[in-house]
């Protein structure tokens, strides 16, 4: 932005700037219209070139109000020889990154907007970067509070561990509010049907109620997106199976749910990820999460859609059923405990 009362130097600045650093420029003769314009309202604006001596507001006057709306934004003044004290007072008073005396020379000119510009750069980036390192200390901060129990002390039930890393879940994604647990309840219901014994119901219900652990490496953003994933986020999103299987392989009493965690994206035709597991490849466990998981997503509100009907939700399972993607003996169990009205304490 350059400010100046005089057209001619605002004209002058802005076609240089234009034709030499192909930089957008917007320019103002009044001083009050470029302080209440809507490029300074939104904090566009990286530099502003500000004369000194102009009408209703002086340069040092107009560059501290200009700070107090976008403290980072880099602000050069325009002065004569007779103004060269208050420049210098300026630069501790209001932040001034530089001033120049009129008349300027144009290669010194260019080099002081280049610079400030690369100065704005890389604090913008530092900035960034600072708001990542807070996050991930956020996100760390609340990782350890709800696992620290579990870990430092030794008398404390697998159980517990377990809610813990539910939790987890379903503090970094709010749409899996309630998901995890409704899959394990229904993965133990399915696998009592199909005749599982009891601790094998036990460790099915445990990796039903942590199979989303590793959603807590994905982004929020692309985990709350409220349209449909790009290919690039779809990606990311398919990384927290192997995220999941590095978070509970450490854990001796988890050792069992390994495997349904890192697989119950897998298909039986393996069109699945993340490793194109087929047919016997993939047990009987990850078979009955993977439906459950399914089923439990398709009649749930999602960031993209409200949920399905029952029956909506039984076509979609019958016709992966069809393209060999899901176990017929699930997907039948659950159509049984469908048709019993046996999954009302599920969804209650």
């Amino acid at each position: 932005m350059v400010v100046d009362d005089e057209t001619m130097i605002t004209t002058t600045l802005s076609t240089m700037f234009k034709l030499m650093m192909k930089e957008n420029v917007i320019a103002y003769n009044d001083v009050e219209q470029a302080l209440n314009c809507n490029e300074l309202i939104n904090n566009q604006v990286d530099l502003i070139i500000s004369d000194f001596m102009m009408p209703k507001m002086n340069g040092l006057e107009f560059l501290k109000n200009v700070r107090e709306k976008c403290p980072n934004t880099v602000t050069i003044l325009l002065t004569g020889y007779a103004d060269k004290e208050n420049a210098i007072r300026s630069i501790n008073e209001i932040g001034l990154y530089y001033y120049l005396e009129k008349p300027w020379n144009n290669n010194d000119m260019i080099k002081v907007v280049k610079n400030g510009l690369e100065k704005k750069e890389l604090e913008d980036d530092l900035r960034k970067k600072y708001d990542e390192l807070e996050q991930s200390n956020h996100e760390i901060t609340r990782l350890y509070e709800l696992l620290k129990h579990d870990y430092n002390t030794e008398t404390e039930s697998s159980k517990n561990l377990i809610i813990t890393l539910a939790n987890v879940i379903e503090a970094k994604d709010k749409y899996t509010d309630g998901h995890t647990r409704r899959v394990g309840m229904l993965s133990r219901m399915l696998g009592d049907r199909l005749g599982l014994e009891e601790d094998r119901l036990n460790q099915l219900e445990i990796a039903g109620i942590i199979h989303d652990i590793g959603k807590v490496g994905v982004p929020e953003n692309i985990l709350n997106k409220p349209d449909r994933l790009t290919e690039e986020e779809f990606d990311i999103i398919k990384k927290h199976t192997e995220i999941g299987e590095t978070i509970i392989k450490p854990l001796g009493s988890l050792r069992d749910c390994i495997g349904p965690v890192r697989s119950h994206h897998e298909k039986l035709n393996g069109s699945g990820y993340p490793d194109g597991l087929k047919s016997e490849e993939i047990n009987m466990e990850t078979r009955i999460l993977a439906v459950a998981d399914i089923f439990d997503a398709l009649y749930s509100d999602r960031p993209y859609r409200a949920r399905m009907s029952i029956e909506e939700a039984k076509e979609i399972l019958a016709k992966d059923v069809r393209n060999g993607c899901l176990d017929i003996r699930v997907v039948d169990a659950l159509y049984e405990l469908l048709a019993e009205d046996g999954l009302a304490q599920v969804f209650k």
